[in-house]
């Protein structure tokens, strides 16, 4: 018996004869009969209200109604004390287990195992031809009506396609595009669950293709329209929107190719991205971070020269908006922002002529947050090949940006988390007054003690002094 079976005979043994008819389905199904972890345990029964309640009274668990989940009634049993343990049990709708199946969105969704008290079940509930697509790695839909029920089913395909490594039926993905723009009305946080699954995966710029292909992605996101034949100017050879689309597969290809793509930040950089939806919102950004070129798009009378001034600041606009349709959460909503906002400054930073203190600055501004901007603006200019574009400068770039992230790991981090050799207190005790002038003399001494020009108290005290002694001074 594997492990699966011996989780379900746990649970269900103690009933005995008492249990009635009850099936495994769903996603649990699919991932047996892939060899693969199931990651929850649907089970479904005529009542599954009174199959919960002897299961809690069976195993002294909690039986908590479950609202939300299905259309049918459903109830959760859970082990106290024992995050993870429990089982999900729901109505059977339709009248029958093949009725209930036909309900469900993809063939490898619609199986049903039927379960027996301390016996390994071989009976499988199949109507549409599951284990077959499984076997030939297709996402096929259970009827033509799935995706105009439910338009997010959309997003799920290509998501599904994404994790199991799929193909989509051709006259499923023909539904797809016919109810795309369906997902106009969908809610913002169910598209942000299934999107940024698909974002997870290491290569997820063919999906995200696919989403595109078949109007999902413009459905979801109006301001995409724009950027669809928005030319550019000679250092481009692509679009707005086939740029973007091209800076996303190169930050795929930066964050999953060689170790000299980051270099010895490496793991470091893909710790930075592994917290909370940080990958997900900077494959997002990479999409986005041109999305003001079209507002900001002029042509010079003479030259005829095509430019973006002011770009980036307009396309925080945008960004607000692909912000509220996801329903992105305050802090995810920052993050965004501040890559879409902020993607040329990495760009601007890595001239030669920039000072070792500007870079600090910006360190200290956006701490941990640089290291995504760095990575986008890496995708950014691997993904502009234009005639005019420069591959020594491509290839400058990624050298500055690999460095710089190597240094930020290896000595700016610690640095800028140390201490002030001083604080308000010791200026105002030298008589400065509260004020911007205290601010501006303390933001100049951490600036010092950053690039390591003042390393102790005494020469910070020195340094505030003479700058104090500065402004004193007729016509400062």
């Amino acid at each position: 018996m594997n492990a699966l079976f011996e989780i379900l005979n746990r649970w269900l043994a103690p009933l005995g004869t008492a249990l009635p008819p009850l099936y495994l389905v769903g996603g649990a199904v699919r991932d047996h009969l892939l060899q693969r972890a199931p990651k929850d345990l649907d089970l479904m029964c005529a009542d599954p209200e009174a199959v919960a309640r002897l299961l809690g009274t069976a195993h002294a668990a909690a039986v908590v109604p479950f609202v939300g989940k299905t259309d049918a009634p459903c109830f959760r049993v859970a082990r106290r004390g024992k995050p993870g343990d429990f089982l999900d049990i729901t109505g059977i709708q339709g009248g029958s287990v093949e009725a209930d199946l036909e309900r469900r969105d993809f063939t490898f969704n619609a199986m049903a195992l039927r379960l027996s008290p301390g016996k390994t079940p071989d009976e499988l509930v199949d109507p549409f031809g599951g284990r077959q697509d499984l076997n030939g790695r297709c996402v096929r839909a259970t009827s033509p009506g799935v995706f105009v029920s439910d338009p997010l089913r959309v997003i799920r395909a290509v998501r599904f396609a994404a994790q199991l490594s799929f193909e989509i039926d051709p006259a499923t993905r023909d539904r797809m595009s016919s109810a795309a723009a369906g997902l106009a009305g969908t809610a913002g946080e169910r598209v942000t669950r299934e999107l940024f699954l698909v974002f997870e995966r290491p290569s997820s710029a063919p999906y995200v293709r696919l989403l595109d292909e078949v109007g999902a992605l413009e459905a979801l996101f109006p301001g995409i329209r724009p950027m669809r034949g928005c030319v550019q100017n000679e250092h481009h050879h692509l679009d707005v929107w086939g740029h973007s689309i091209a800076a996303l597969e190169n930050c795929e290809e930066i964050l999953e190719g060689a170790a000299d793509r980051l270099g010895p930040s490496t793991a470091q950089v893909k710790q930075n991205l592994g917290r909370h939806d940080r990958l997900a919102l900077l494959k997002l950004a990479a999409l986005f971070h041109d999305s003001g070129k079209p507002a900001a798009r002029a042509v010079a009378p003479v030259s005829g020269r095509v430019t973006f001034h002011g770009h980036a600041k307009a396309g925080i606009a945008v960004a607000g908006q692909v912000a509220d349709r996801l329903k992105l959460s305050t802090r995810d909503r920052e993050y965004f922002a501040n890559l879409a906002g902020n993607h040329m400054h990495a760009i601007d930073l890595s001239q030669p002529q920039v000072k070792l203190k500007t870079l600090l600055r910006w360190f200290r501004r956006l701490g941990d947050d640089m290291v995504p901007l760095i990575v986008l603006s890496m995708a950014d200019t691997q993904a502009t090949l234009g005639p005019a574009s420069s591959p020594a400068e491509r290839e400058r770039h990624l050298r500055w940006a690999r460095d710089t992230l190597s240094l930020y790991y290896a000595a700016i981090r610690e640095q800028l988390a140390s201490q002030p050799l001083i604080d308000g207190r010791d200026l105002l005790e030298m008589g400065v007054p509260p004020g911007p002038v205290l601010g501006r003399i303390l933001r100049t001494v951490r600036e010092a003690q950053d690039e390591k020009l003042v390393e102790t108290r005494a020469e910070a005290l020195k340094l505030s002094e003479s700058i104090l002694a500065g402004l004193a001074a007729p016509g400062s």
